[in-house]
């Protein structure tokens, strides 16, 4: 087999994977990246035992994000959305196309897009990374690394705009409830500003990261 031949056979493994993973998940993007990662993430401990987890370590999130996004593009994935609390969720299933692509293995090409993010993951937001698939805390994190926190979780907003994490991961279930609720009061999703007006007690960096994720699957 040649090397153009393994390339492409490569990308048609990574979309029977991708999926596989779909068939036998309910989980939304981020997740989904994650998990077929092979992430230690807090975030995916619980489906790290079903079948295809790891299935594309090889890529890193954003490119696996990217994946996704094709095969929706192309009709293989759909979203499918439900009514939750404090806010709307949605999960990716298998449309009729992508069940026959997956049972026959039919070969379907992913493109893997290079592109300059605008906002970068350097070394030290990948520090930070780790730590946070830790479990520890952004004030754990700033105290172990000798920064402080507003850098901290500067590193947090660019690997949340950059799909390697979500908001749930580092900040508290009640302030992501206490954002989404007044959020979703807005027709589009609200600047920081506007939000920090309504809920002073919040800070402005926990506020810009939960933003950030909302912006994630619009």
């Amino acid at each position: 087999m040649d090397m153009q031949s393994k390339s492409e056979s490569e990308m048609y493994q990574a979309t029977w994977i991708i999926l596989n993973a779909v068939k036998n998940l309910q989980v939304g993007k981020i997740k989904l990246a994650q998990f077929l990662k092979g992430s230690k993430s807090k975030n995916v401990q619980s489906i790290s035992g079903e079948t295809v987890y790891g299935g594309l370590m090889w890529y890193d999130i954003p490119t696996i994000t990217d994946f996704i996004e094709q095969l929706e593009i192309i009709g293989l994935v759909h979203k499918k959305v439900f009514s939750g609390s404090p806010y709307n969720y949605s999960v990716f299933e298998l449309t009729e196309a992508g069940k026959r692509v997956l049972e026959e293995k039919k070969p379907i090409m992913l493109q893997v897009i290079k592109e300059k993010k605008p906002i970068i993951v350097g070394d030290s937001e990948q520090e930070t990374l780790k730590l946070v698939h830790d479990g520890k805390t952004v004030s754990e994190i700033a105290r172990e690394r000798n920064l402080a926190e507003s850098t901290i979780y500067t590193h947090i907003f660019r690997l949340i705009v950059n799909k390697y994490i979500l908001s749930s991961e580092v900040i508290s279930e009640d302030i992501i409830k206490q954002i989404f609720t007044v959020a979703k009061d807005f027709k589009t999703i609200p600047s920081v500003k506007e939000v920090k007006k309504l809920l002073p007690d919040i800070s402005y960096e926990e506020i810009r990261c939960v933003l950030a994720d909302m912006r994630q699957d619009k």
